[in-house]
């Protein structure tokens, strides 16, 4: 349902700047103040200009703002896979100490029961 949702919006994003850009073709110019560069483009190309470096911009801030979330994850991560290590390094210790008591006792049984 979510994802017939998202489809349905995209379709209608996608009329709504193909019939914006049908109708605004004239070319307007477009200069950057500080730089002598004087640039004529379509009024929907400064639109979808605008929206592409935008989008861009705001995927940057968001990749950049979650560095620290990624880092803290990326430890844990590190710390996670020490203990699991850990873990089996003692359990591997306590089925040795099993095995040797094991071994220890049939010993003593063997011993007492050969008299």
């Amino acid at each position: 349902m979510l994802s017939f949702l998202r489809i349905l919006l995209a379709l209608v994003a996608l009329v709504a700047i193909v019939a914006f850009a049908i109708a605004n073709r004239t070319p307007v110019p477009v200069s950057f103040a500080p730089l002598p560069y004087l640039i004529e483009l379509p009024v929907y190309g400064v639109f979808l200009l605008g929206l592409v470096v935008g989008a861009l911009v705001g995927g940057i801030a968001l990749w950049l703002s979650g560095i620290p979330q990624r880092l803290r994850a990326r430890r844990m991560r590190n710390k996670i896979w020490a203990l699991e290590n850990q873990i089996e390094v003692l359990k591997k210790q306590e089925r040795q100490a099993r095995a040797a008591e094991y071994s220890a006792e049939r010993g003593m049984v063997a011993a007492g029961s050969g008299g």
